[in-house]
């Protein structure tokens, strides 16, 4: 089971109800330290925005196949946990603005 956690806004803003993990290559979840500061071009990233019940799965151009691959798997067994949620695949440099508006919310 995958636990909520509230990212919180630097900026004086409200409290986000986003959760971040990386995905690596045997299709585990790694809970990030904190906001994301700087994308990773070489990463496969989940965000999961419960606020808006979005769960973003997002490429970096430079991530290995097998990676982006698992990242698909495992969102997939994500919308399990959260049938309510919609999958948004988001490849690097095509984001929307508001998955950008949550690697910016850890911003000071």
């Amino acid at each position: 089971m995958i636990r909520r956690a509230a990212t919180v806004r630097e900026n004086g803003g409200a409290p986000l109800n986003v959760e971040t993990f990386e995905i690596d290559s045997k299709a585990r979840l790694i809970e990030t330290d904190g906001p994301i500061r700087q994308l990773d071009t070489k990463k496969v990233l989940v965000l999961i925005d419960h606020d808006n019940k979005v769960i973003y799965l997002w490429r970096g151009k430079k991530a290995d196949v097998v990676t982006k691959l698992v990242g698909t798997r495992v969102a997939a067994r994500l919308s399990h946990t959260y049938p309510d949620y919609r999958i948004r695949p988001v490849g690097e440099g095509s984001e929307p603005a508001a998955l950008k508006e949550l690697f910016r919310s850890g911003d000071s």
